[in-house]
């Protein structure tokens, strides 16, 4: 009997820590799964969203994106939109844009992920469309880079962006 209860000891002993090491493997998984999911969404999200507000085309691809609450309160796309637009006499071709994301932390609490992006979009090249070209005249106006404080929340099991704020004490040294 005394060896039967030790072994039982031993074994109950094994199963717990093979039980915690299980679960902390499943738990890491899922972080990186969630962590990487919310990077890819956050900079493909953020690129489509200068895409948009540059060329106005393909408004409709953004809501894989964002959420549709933050879509109709963006003021940035809503000015992009609309001939109040700078961009909006000028056909643009081509620009370069890059993203670094940085501290994304992820709240299985409260189901969001949370980072900080910062976007440098240069290089914009344009010409005048033909029916702004005798009112406007100069080259494309650049794009102010800038940092955000990007908050993802998970809806209908995928993430999405549902809110943008910008840090204005941020001020652009790369470009």
């Amino acid at each position: 009997m005394k060896y039967l209860r030790r072994f039982a000891v031993f074994a109950a002993k094994k199963l717990v820590l093979f039980t915690l090491g299980a679960s902390l493997l499943i738990y890491a998984f899922y972080l990186c799964f969630n962590i990487a999911n919310a990077y890819i969404i956050v900079s493909e999200g953020m690129e489509k969203r200068v895409d948009v507000c540059l060329t106005r085309d393909d408004y409709v691809s953004l809501n894989d994106y964002f959420t549709v609450e933050y879509l109709n309160n963006d003021p940035v796309l809503a000015a992009a939109v609309s001939e109040a637009s700078p961009y909006y006499p000028f056909e643009i071709k081509s620009y370069d844009y890059d993203i670094k994301l940085s501290s994304l932390r992820w709240s299985p609490r409260k189901n969001c992920v949370t980072c900080t992006a910062t976007e440098y979009v240069t290089a914009i090249s344009g010409s005048v469309k033909a029916a702004y070209a005798s009112s406007v005249s100069g080259s494309v106006p650049s794009w102010s880079s800038g940092r955000y404080i990007v908050t993802l929340q998970k809806t209908d099991g995928r993430w999405k962006i549902s809110s943008l704020q910008q840090d204005y004490s941020y001020k652009d040294v790369e470009s």
